[in-house]
């Protein structure tokens, strides 16, 4: 992630030259299916976060159980993010990583094509809601959107702040077209801007199956500076060997 050219002033606000800013994480990433419906994954990551003359580096590690039932079409996964330390840090100050613990299920539907997820996310942390003035006097609604008000329910937004929702539509023979939509409130309230609509948190997705790969294209909105377009290409090895 490249975060443009940062004009470098005095403190007097001369334009002295420019700041590069950037962060690149490199990952390695595997899994092992240990039963037929447990299996196993592991990343190992890279870190290097640049500001100016100053860098930092880090090591980290994702570790995620999956549980998977195809007889029942349901899937429960657990998943411990940024497991790791800094190995050098920006001017000696040592920093946290973004360690989350998250836990989520998949239902696909009996009589429709149609696949429900949620995952439930900063489990260590029950308060994650920033030190907004805004929140103070204005009620945050269950899906977007605030109200003028006086009566807000802090612990009703921060509860659904815990929580992504998704939903995959199954189509085509063999299902290898899909379409895919989610929501997240977290995203949502910290990144939307107020008096402005915008789509921040909403996130949606198309994927095609060719031969023996599969293709997928996602977008998600983040702020109404721009969001993310992911391209993916994936296949089985299997089928190769």
């Amino acid at each position: 992630m490249n975060y443009g050219d940062i004009p470098q002033t005095d403190e007097f606000g001369n334009i002295m030259g420019k700041v590069k800013a950037s962060e690149t994480a490199f990952t390695l990433g595997g899994a092992r299916q240990l039963t037929p419906r447990l299996s196993l994954g592991l990343n190992l990551r890279f870190g290097v976060s640049t500001l100016d003359v100053y860098q930092s580096t880090a090591l980290a590690s994702d570790v995620g159980v999956l549980y998977a039932d195809t007889a029942r079409r349901f899937s429960a996964a657990m998943v411990l993010r940024n497991i790791g330390t800094q190995i050098s840090t920006f001017s000696n100050q040592r920093e946290n990583l973004p360690y989350d613990i998250q836990v989520g299920f998949s239902k696909r539907l009996r009589y429709l094509p149609f696949r429900i997820s949620v995952i439930a996310h900063h489990l260590h942390q029950w308060e994650i809601r920033h030190d907004d003035p805004r929140l103070q006097d204005s009620q945050t609604l269950l899906f977007g959107g605030d109200q003028s008000t006086s009566d807000g329910n802090p612990g009703l937004d921060n509860f659904f702040r815990h929580f992504t929702f998704s939903g995959e539509f199954l189509l085509g023979r063999n299902e290898s077209f899909r379409i895919r939509l989610g929501y997240n409130h977290l995203r949502k309230k910290e990144l939307s801007v107020q008096n402005y609509r915008s789509l921040a948190g909403f996130s949606g997705g198309v994927g095609i199956r060719v031969s023996r790969f599969r293709i997928d294209v996602g977008y998600a909105a983040y702020h109404l500076a721009g969001g993310v377009l992911h391209f993916g290409i994936g296949t089985n090895l299997k089928d190769f060997f």
